[in-house]
């Protein structure tokens, strides 16, 4: 059998803007993702892979639910100490997140209730600087929200007071789209042991008309590419120029922050890799003819300027991807690739292709492509992290379902089977 886990949601394996989802530890991946047999709402689950032994751990659901809501994905992480924790039922709700920490060091065995972390918490991610330092990123209130984040010294086990924001879109407007602003955003650590690398998509909270596509469904609306970075130890944030910013930063102070410009055209989070001189290197959907004919670019900080290369089309600007170097030092990214139309999913599926850059480009070429599973579609490459905030980059985590359109959503309880989800975990080209 393939899949690890049955009976996924939609975002069953949560896209970039949360994680961990899986995390490694001496001879042990343990996995967090939402599921339910019954249907109705997706619970969050733990599952382990045993290394030596070779097989999966019975699943373990360590909490419960208010209703159906894909945001309410988990996340999970080790701390100094290696109890576990996950964290769940995050979206932007007063005291709506869930915490929970396992009673014995890398046991799923037993769990206890965990202090609150903060009191309003969307899509939580976080990130490792070494064995004790993480920082946890997350947005603030709802779509017009803005963006901080809180630090620990024993990996996780308590945390710092939340920073001051660092972007609110909708601050001090200058022009009147200013007002229906906001920011959807994806992090990275780099290697010096200090920075945060953040790539964000300007998000139009007024679903305004397109001029190239007229109409258009909410969870599309999002548009241009953006970069910061944030020296975790002074709080100090900077452009890729290096030129000081004042947070928040806002719509205006961003257009300093601006990758790219993508007019009219349509974007999503971007996933991130670091290279040596601390330079990000980021892969992102931008839509073309239609919304459901897009296609994946590389945009890279070469010489002090931003340069962009074309890799794939696909179908999706919701179409997910990861990038990382190979031990050789080729940048290699993984990406979902859908030849079916796009306007009847709702958050993007297809295949898995792995891709290379063909030396240090711009040029890439397609290696192989990575299906578990005839006629189904896949979404959400993830990487399998480490405890010190590495990743295995030979370990590809990811979810998919049978059809041609999204997993059914139902916010009632309906007949075992009723999501379809499924999760698998690919290394060296096997499923383990």
């Amino acid at each position: 059998m393939t899949a690890f886990a049955r009976h996924g949601s939609e975002k069953m394996i949560y896209d970039v803007r949360m994680g961990p989802i899986a995390v490694a530890h001496e001879d042990k991946i343990y996995v967090a993702y939402q599921a339910n047999p019954a249907g109705g709402k997706a619970l969050p689950h733990v599952i382990v892979y045993d290394q030596r032994a070779r097989q999966w751990s019975p699943p373990v659901v360590v909490g419960d639910v208010s209703r159906y809501d894909h945001h309410y994905g988990p996340i999970l992480w080790l701390d100094s100490h290696k109890r576990i924790h996950v964290l769940f039922h995050c979206h932007g709700r007063p005291h709506e997140s869930k915490h929970v920490v396992s009673k014995r060091p890398r046991s799923t065995d037993e769990w206890e209730e965990g202090p609150e972390i903060a009191t309003h918490m969307t899509y939580p991610r976080l990130v490792k600087f070494g064995e004790d330092r993480a920082l946890l990123y997350y947005r603030v209130f709802g779509h017009m929200g803005y963006w901080t984040y809180q630090t620990s010294q024993d990996g996780g086990a308590t945390w710092s007071a939340p920073a001051g924001p660092i972007e609110d879109f909708d601050q001090a407007p200058t022009i009147g789209s200013d007002v229906w602003a906001g920011a959807y955003h994806s992090i990275q650590p780099g290697r010096d042991g200090r920075t945060l690398h953040i790539g964000f998509v300007y998000w139009d909270e007024s679903r305004a008309r397109n001029p190239l596509y007229g109409g258009m469904r909410g969870s599309i609306c999002r548009y241009h590419l953006y970069y910061l970075r944030l020296d975790t130890l002074t709080g100090k944030l900077t452009n890729a120029d290096g030129q000081e910013m004042t947070p928040p930063v806002n719509r205006e102070q961003a257009e300093r922050c601006k990758a790219w410009d993508t007019g009219h055209r349509l974007t999503n989070m971007p996933s991130i890799h670091i290279e040596r001189d601390e330079s990000p290197a980021m892969i992102l959907p931008v839509s073309e003819e239609s919304p459901w004919r897009c296609r994946f670019h590389c945009v890279r900080r070469q010489n002090g300027q931003w340069e962009r290369a074309p890799v794939v089309e696909t179908n999706h600007t919701w179409a997910g991807s990861c990038v990382t170097r190979d031990p050789q030092g080729t940048l290699r990214a993984f990406l979902v690739v859908g030849a079916v139309d796009g306007e009847t999913l709702s958050y993007g599926g297809g295949e898995i292709e792995e891709w290379r850059m063909n030396g240090e480009g711009p040029d890439w070429a397609f290696v192989r492509r990575i299906v578990p599973e005839p006629d189904c579609l896949y979404n959400n490459p993830r990487f399998v992290e480490t405890t010190e905030g590495g990743i295995l980059p030979n370990d590809l985590i990811f979810y998919g379902w049978p059809g041609q359109a999204s997993i059914q959503r139902t916010d009632v309880v309906v007949e075992p089977g009723g999501f379809t989800g499924k999760a698998f975990l690919w290394r060296n080209e096997q499923f383990l």
